[in-house]
């Protein structure tokens, strides 16, 4: 006798119709309603991001512009609106001086790649292209002032583009969180499915062995027609038909028997080799522990060591920095001084002496061997040996001092004799500046003089030999150091240096900043008072290091003769 056929309703009656139509419409909501929120905000962070680069902008430029607007400089405002079109979307800028006069003016047609058309972006992004920066300029002495004005003007349509190009990004975006929102969206489905599968499971655990066919059929209301009312239809028929396998049924509960009780032997073995590793696990613990008792010891011991090093250190910084002298000394002998000196430790091996003897001020800075404490002692030997140069042998002739300091510093650390193992000393530069005779007589030994000059800056190399290294030790075809005098004009600045300042490491490509940079640096600040000349430096050097440490030492001693 043939079976009747069991069939499935309508596709419109399906439960995967159901279940597409619902999550579609999920999506379809949820996705027009994200990309409407996503335009708005995307169109705010363009204009909160277009005037947060702008106002960078400004701040790069405007110590720039003021100056040219000040000086009413073209060349130099030339430069500085021409240096503005790094930025993509600029279009124009105009820098005029405080009576509207414009001094640089530069258009630049940029080829605009997008389909925004130009009247969109000017509805939506006018109010984004055009910003004024006011400029001032601090005269010596003087409250800011105003000199000018720098206006720029950005292209509506190439922010409305970058706009543009986010939201599509953004699109995408939504579309794949769209997806995932469809997965979660079917496990609504849960309710309309796995619920009713559960009174299904139910059912069927109420299934008598002995008599599957007579099974309570639940009523599943609403699926009549689709596939959970097929599956269950399908496992009436099936269930009315296993009575004829009960036979395959006891045996597989036979072999399922077995298969436990080797599993119960196999947990019982692996339960034993458990608490054996436990038990070795605890041992290991408690070694474990001893040592940690024993490392705690050893690490308060250290803590104290290092306590006392890091005090010992600390106290040799304030010896050392008081023989140094007071950086006020020659005030009322020079227009203008500054010092920097800053040890790479907290004591280092760099070392600088003012002082005045009348009409004539010395002025010294000396590199010794070394960094930190074995660096602080030999600057405690030539502060000694200075000391006795001048005010015993008075000396004030910067070569002759830099030749007893040669012989002194050797003696001392006992590096004249040929039996010596050490091999420490210095480099030195010297000034002697001369009220009366209106000059600054220099003498150097590795270390240079630089000064600035009509608006040039020049460099006097010191002599390539170092001072009292038994390594070159002096023969008797040494000539001696040699005096260069420099006549002294109005608004000269001169500057002392240690091979801490131009040796720092760093820009892109990576490599030393050397003289000539450092040179640059301080011609482009001379006019400027030689505090906020040390301090622009400092900054300078700060910024090209960025992440690189200090490789050194460092002393730049900047001053004005009056």
């Amino acid at each position: 006798m043939q079976e009747p056929q069991i069939k499935v309703g309508r596709l419109s009656q399906s439960l995967t119709f159901k279940q597409a139509a619902v999550t579609l419409g999920v999506v379809v909501l949820l996705g027009l309603f994200g990309n409407l929120v996503v335009i708005f905000v995307e169109w705010q962070n363009t204009h909160a991001e277009v005037r947060a680069h702008v106002q960078q902008t400004f701040a790069l430029v405007k110590g720039s512009a003021s100056e040219a607007a000040y000086q009413m400089h073209p060349e130099l405002s030339r430069q500085v609106v021409e240096g503005l079109f790094g930025y993509d979307a600029l279009e124009k800028a105009v820098l005029k001086d405080n009576f509207g006069r414009v001094l640089a003016e530069k258009t630049f047609n940029r080829a605009v790649v997008g389909n925004i058309g130009v009247d969109l972006a000017q509805r939506y992004f006018s109010d984004a292209a055009r910003y004024t920066l006011p400029l001032s300029y601090a005269i010596s002495g003087k409250a800011q002032e105003n000199v000018g004005q720098l206006d720029i003007y950005l292209s509506p349509r190439a922010v409305a583009n970058k706009f543009v190009n986010r939201v599509t990004f953004n699109s995408i975006t939504s579309l794949i969180r769209d997806i995932v929102i469809c997965m979660l969206v079917v496990a609504i489905f849960y309710f309309m499915i796995t619920l009713p599968l559960l009174r299904l499971s139910r059912a069927i655990a109420k299934v008598d062995p002995d008599r599957p066919g007579a099974w309570p059929m639940p009523h599943l209301g609403g699926h009549g027609k689709d596939e959970l009312g097929l599956l269950l239809r399908t496992v009436d028929k099936l269930l009315k038909a296993f009575q004829q396998g009960l036979d395959q049924r006891n045996q597989a509960q036979q072999e399922l028997l077995q298969l436990t009780q080797q599993l119960e032997q196999r947990v019982e073995q692996r339960t034993h080799d458990l608490q054996e590793a436990m038990a070795a696990l605890a041992e290991e613990k408690a070694e474990a522990e001893r040592a940690f008792a024993q490392l705690d010891q050893a690490h308060g011991e250290l803590e104290k060591a290092n306590r006392l090093v890091v005090e010992s250190i600390q106290y040799a910084r304030r010896i050392q920095s008081a023989m140094l002298p007071d950086k006020q000394a020659l005030n009322d002998a020079v227009a203008d001084i500054s010092v920097w000196w800053e040890p790479l430790h907290v004591v280092g091996g760099d070392y600088f002496w003012l002082e005045r003897f009348g009409d004539k001020s010395l002025l010294v800075v000396a590199d010794c061997t070394g960094h930190g404490v074995p660096g602080a002692f030999i600057t405690l030997v030539v502060a000694s040996a200075l000391d006795r140069i001048l005010h015993e042998q008075k000396l004030l002739d910067p070569s002759a001092i830099l030749g007893a300091l040669d012989e002194m510093v050797r003696a001392r650390l006992r590096q004249d004799r040929p039996e010596t193992e050490s091999d420490d000393g210095l480099d030195a530069a010297i000034c002697v500046w001369d009220a009366q005779a209106r000059s600054v007589t220099f003498a150097g030994a590795g270390l240079p003089l630089i000064y600035v000059e009509d608006e040039n800056i020049h460099e006097i190399r010191g002599s390539k030999a170092s001072l009292a290294y038994n390594s070159t030790r002096r023969g008797r075809g040494f000539a001696g150091f040699s005096n260069h005098t420099i006549p002294v004009k109005p608004g000269m600045s001169f500057y002392l240096l240690t091979d801490g300042v131009p040796d720092n490491m760093g820009g892109k490509p990576r490599r030393l900043l050397g003289r000539k940079r450092l040179a640059t640096l301080m011609l482009a600040n001379h006019h400027r008072p030689m505090t906020e000349q040390i301090l622009a430096i400092q900054e300078a050097l700060e910024a090209y290091r960025g992440t690189e440490p200090r490789r050194d030492d460092t002393t730049l001693l900047g001053f004005r003769p009056l």
